[in-house]
């Protein structure tokens, strides 16, 4: 039952609402009468009502002064005000107080019971609230651990945005002002809970639970995001882990550790480890692979094919047009040849991690395995056109121009003729109708922005061997002439542009 106090200078007013209603029989439990605010603040103290009938005009306090002080200590009571005519001020006042129950003098039993009903309905709805609010953040509670584990994973797998929602999770380490890094361990088979725990555990105790802000796992890795302070310490404690480790699981455990970042440079973090850990087994006198092993290879293989790019494509031309850029590299870049398989196993395992990836590092010449990687990924990314002939033909058409992109003699009767073997008009409407704009519009946007990617990563070049490379003549006049109409300076203007920016 809900608990009432009444508050009334009139007599006869007061103790006819107590006297004659029966509180009982609408769930009501009178807990006291007052004849004004003082007295009726008093009574508020001792019986901790729900729910306050107060008349608005009284001798030593009235009902404003009353409702304004209790709202400062009970916010919770509900109030329902007794007005005369003409106290319209007082009412106004009231409602600014967030007072929204009114009964109007003279009052009988069936207005004041009408304005009770609705008042214990809203005392049900509020405890309901409060009853699920509880609930929630004992669940909460019980679930937080899961759950950071579960956001820190969409964060590091690029399917959740750091700061949405992120600090709410954080809790103490919600601190993005914090330089982090990640520490990662690999293991053949998966990890199990237990498995995860042990790892976590030992590290917890060696450097200290505040310098361990999150864990995860991510198929076969223990994932640790750890304070930057402990960097420098970190190489000691991956070897007491090993160690420790193997007296519970003979199975060798890999482990790679990042640069030290931000807050935001979390996904990149994850992209150093991973990458670490597809480059293969260490030796065994190394305890972990390095951020800075990473980024020297990061500027050669792994750089060669941006498998970021190609995650995120959306069309067959964009796959074509990241693999056909990194085998232009590799020729670029004639001491690596040799290492285009790297290259290749490091990308798609990094996309596909699950996959026989061996199949794709026969020895194909370029244009074949062009064709068959760019097949292979769009085909993974949902991106195989259904059975339109025309959408059939344009993925040729597309593949035609990138495995002879660097022709001086692409144009269309050419395509159409010797490599195609389709009728020319044919080919026009097809082009118009799939890309939306003209053959040579697009073949010169692809073209430039070719250019434009090679002078990126390689910006020492010769101008002459990217002429070549994107089908222009080796003497590069016409080839800057058009970068310059394209990208509205030339190509040593943009490299000095490029210089300026690292």
């Amino acid at each position: 039952m809900y608990k009432l106090l009444i508050v009334d200078d009139e007599d006869v007013e007061r103790e006819g609402m107590a006297d004659f209603i029966q509180w009982e029989k609408y769930g009501i439990s009178l807990a006291g009468t007052a004849w004004n605010g003082v007295e009726g603040y008093e009574e508020i103290q001792n019986q901790m009502p729900d729910i306050v009938i107060t008349d608005i005009k009284m001798p030593v306090m009235n009902g404003i002064e009353l409702i304004r002080k209790t709202r400062e200590d009970f916010p919770d009571i509900v109030f329902i005000v007794l007005s005369g005519y003409g106290e319209y001020e007082y009412t106004s006042r009231a409602m600014e107080l967030g007072v929204r129950h009114y009964i109007l003098k003279p009052c009988d039993e069936a207005k004041i019971v009408e304005v009770i009903g609705k008042v214990t309905e809203e005392l049900k709805v509020r405890e309901e609230k409060k009853r699920k609010e509880d609930d929630m953040r004992t669940q909460v509670k019980r679930l937080a651990p899961r759950a950071r584990e579960q956001m820190f994973r969409n964060v590091l797998l690029n399917r959740e945005d750091i700061h949405k929602d992120f600090e709410a999770y954080l809790g103490d380490c919600g601190n993005f002002r914090r330089e982090v890094f990640l520490l990662a361990f690999h293991k053949e088979k998966w990890f199990d809970y237990l498995e995860q725990f042990v790892v976590t555990n030992i590290i917890t105790e060696l450097l200290g639970s505040s310098y361990v802000l999150l864990v995860t796992s991510i198929r076969n890795d223990v994932l640790l995001l750890l304070e930057g302070r402990v960097f420098d310490e970190i190489q000691p404690v991956i070897v007491k882990v090993k160690k420790e480790y193997e007296k519970f699981d003979s199975s060798p455990l890999q482990t790679a550790v990042s640069g030290r970042g931000s807050w935001d440079q979390i996904q990149g973090l994850y992209e150093e480890v991973s990458g670490l850990l597809k480059m293969g087994k260490i030796d065994a006198d190394t305890d972990a692979l390095w951020h800075g092993f990473y980024k020297d290879i990061n500027r050669e293989e792994l750089m060669l094919i941006n498998y970021r790019a190609l995650r995120a494509a959306k069309s067959y031309d964009a796959i074509l047009f990241e693999l056909y850029l990194g085998f232009v590299k590799m020729r670029l870049r004639g001491d690596l040849a040799g290492r285009k398989e790297a290259a290749i196993r490091y990308v798609l395992d990094m996309l596909y991690e699950d996959e026989d990836n061996e199949r794709w590092l026969k020895g194909e010449d370029d244009r074949e395995l062009l064709k068959l990687l760019a097949d292979y990924i769009s085909e993974k990314q949902g991106l195989h056109p259904g059975g339109d002939k025309e959408e059939r033909r344009m993925r040729d058409i597309l593949l035609g121009i990138y495995q002879n992109i660097s022709s001086q003699e692409l144009s269309i009767q050419w395509l159409t003729k010797e490599v195609l073997y389709m009728n020319q008009d044919y080919f026009g409407r097809v082009f118009s109708k799939c890309m939306k704009q003209k053959y040579s519009s697009y073949i010169l946007n692809v073209r430039i922005e070719l250019a434009k990617r090679l002078i990126w990563y390689f910006p020492e070049i010769k101008l002459s061997q990217i002429a070549e490379e994107v089908g222009y003549p080796a003497d590069g006049q016409y080839f800057s002439k058009t970068f310059r109409k394209l990208v509205g300076m030339s190509p040593s203007e943009y490299k000095d542009y490029i210089q300026k920016q690292a």
